[in-house]
């Protein structure tokens, strides 16, 4: 079994309920550098209002790429202030470490959501929208 892998199936998750005007995630929260770095990798899916919510120390270019992703996901960038400065829609999962494109966003961020393709579209979230955390 890969060490992430391992590491994976051993880490403790807590979750999170996002609000992203009337709509609720539940997130798993990646706050810790290994969850960061595991991210969604070797997971099949997911529900289609849940998501991952990294949490980073400061504010960043934080950018995620796809390596051992068996699914597409739709991805926001938010700042310091809970408003989402930028998203990606449908990124793809990397068929080789060597060829695997990373998502950088055009602002900073200090947090991003990870959540099904398609969420963005359905539910028509828009750049400089709030969110609301509570875990």
């Amino acid at each position: 079994m890969p060490l992430l892998k391992f590491l994976q199936k051993h880490m403790h998750y807590n979750e999170a309920k996002i609000y992203i005007g009337k709509k609720e995630i539940t997130a798993i929260i990646a706050d810790n550098f290994i969850k960061r770095m595991i991210g969604l990798m070797y997971k099949k899916s997911l529900n289609t209002n849940g998501g991952m919510l990294f949490i980073f120390n400061r504010s960043d270019y934080h950018s995620i790429w796809m390596l051992n992703m068996h699914f597409n996901i739709d991805i926001l960038w938010i700042d310091n202030n809970f408003k989402i400065v930028d998203f990606c829609e449908n990124a793809t999962p990397c068929t080789s470490m060597f060829n695997c494109k990373t998502y950088i966003p055009k602002s900073p961020d200090k947090y991003i959501i990870e959540l099904s393709a398609g969420f963005i579209k359905n539910n028509g979230i828009k750049k400089g929208a709030k969110i609301k955390i509570k875990k």
